[in-house]
């Protein structure tokens, strides 16, 4: 090779390198991070076109996270305080990287629109706003309307469920989790069985919500994301047992939660850390349910509606073991992380 086909080589390697190197979707299932130009997208997965060799397709359930080449710093740094649960920050986050992104694809304009309806609709349920609420879930269908072919739809049904379930519209809730059941993958198949026992007990059909978790719990395979899920549903019946006042039950289901579920799914770890607190203040114990909020303070303080419950106990129970100084400590931390939050409404009451 000459040195003018080198050069001439070199610089049409480099081009392509900055043309494919773009966009990187990080696959949940083994953490590789797949690079190239997000060409494709369907509710049910994301295409990643290389400079060599096929297309990658990736399941939309199995995608951990997304770094667009035209999004910016800010809309990195958004995503980090959505997942932290500073909803109000990473909204002001995803507006700017809205307003800055240069000549977006159309994957990436519905993306932003997503993550604002998302992220105002998490902190609507963090709070407990009915106001909030009831907005959020209007903007939330107001995008699936207008981009429902899309890899964040499902997740987004989940979430308008979610709502819908805190505003206490049942049926309509029922409707948003039947759509999340229709994904192709059976862990949303779980989550949609588990969604719909969860508003059977706010129904206050406790026998039939049972049935559901229980249901959930043994379609779970060995994949990963199935055990989590089979997790999620022992978690859901331990909460409807606690709202039976069945606390020893309930404490044997969340210890196996505790020590057998998967340590990196916060979510999941922090609401069984506040229901065994819950059911061990309910019991007398005060001093382990202490340590059970504690964990949820230490550990999974990204968990915002969670972190600001544990915190609203632990005013309480270092009270009733004779710690008022950690007291005072909870109730200054909750005030000042989530001034808006509905538990840190409840010190007033």
């Amino acid at each position: 090779m000459t040195r003018q086909t080198w050069a001439i080589a070199s610089v049409a390697l480099l081009a392509s390198s900055q043309l494919f190197a773009a966009d990187t979707v990080t696959r949940k299932s083994d953490g590789k991070k797949l690079s190239g130009v997000i060409s494709a997208v369907s509710k049910d997965e994301v295409t990643v076109k290389k400079a060599v060799g096929e297309p990658d397709k990736i399941a939309a359930n199995d995608i951990q996270g997304v770094e667009w080449d035209s999004g910016g710093a800010e809309l990195r740094l958004a995503y980090t305080d959505e997942a932290g649960g500073r909803y109000e920050t990473a909204i002001t986050r995803y507006t700017k990287a809205k307003e800055a992104a240069k000549n977006p694809s159309e994957f990436l304009k519905a993306e932003l629109e997503y993550a604002l309806a998302r992220s105002a609709a998490k902190q609507a349920i963090s709070e407990g706003d009915m106001t909030k609420l009831t907005k959020s879930g209007q903007v939330l269908q107001t995008v699936q309307k207008s981009s429902p072919d899309h890899f964040r739809y499902y997740d987004s049904m989940n979430v308008l469920g979610q709502v819908q379930l805190a505003a206490g519209d049942f049926a309509a809730a029922r409707t948003s989790y039947e759509v999340v059941g229709k994904a192709p993958w059976n862990d949303y198949k779980m989550l949609s069985k588990i969604s719909l026992g969860k508003i059977l007990v706010a129904e206050n059909k406790l026998d039939e919500a049972a049935k559901e978790f229980e249901a959930a719990a043994a379609a779970a395979t060995n994949s990963p994301s199935d055990q989590a899920r089979k997790y999620e549903a022992m978690l859901a019946g331990a909460r409807a047992l606690v709202t039976q006042s069945k606390f020893e039950e309930s404490l044997k289901i969340l210890e196996v939660v505790t020590d057998k579920g998967p340590a990196d799914e916060s979510a999941l770890q922090a609401e069984a850390y506040v229901l065994m607190g819950n059911a061990l203040q309910a019991l007398g114990r005060m001093k382990e349910a202490s340590l059970a909020y504690l964990h949820v303070d230490i550990l999974f303080s990204k968990e915002a509606s969670l972190h600001a419950e544990a915190l609203y106990n632990l005013t309480k129970t270092w009270k009733q073991v004779q710690l008022p100084d950690r007291s005072a400590e909870a109730e200054q931390k909750l005030v000042q992380t989530y001034p808006n939050s509905s538990w840190r409404k409840k010190l007033t009451k």
